[in-house]
């Protein structure tokens, strides 16, 4: 049970997401748009959100440790009802 709480993404999943990220990023390249404007707001827009996604992922790493960390209060509740039930 150690293992799971101190276990996160692997280096291996970080590297497939950070990969993805720049070959998305790098399609976004490929299609030619006339307004330079458009271009650079589909290009923003689609970092933000991968940079968002890649941000999410990082504060999750460790999910029982940091300031998202989630706490023993829905598992001391939920084997409460367990026992309450058996």
């Amino acid at each position: 049970m150690n293992e799971a709480a101190n276990a996160g993404v692997p280096p291996l999943l970080w590297s497939a997401l950070l990969i993805g990220a720049f070959v998305a990023l790098g399609f976004v390249y490929l299609f030619g748009m006339e307004s330079l404007r458009a271009h650079a707001g589909v290009v923003f827009s689609l970092a933000f959100t991968v940079g968002v996604m890649l941000l999410i992922v990082y504060e999750l790493n460790y999910p029982f440790s940091g300031p998202l960390k989630v706490g023993p209060s829905a598992f001391q509740l939920a084997l409460e009802r367990i026992r309450a039930v058996t």
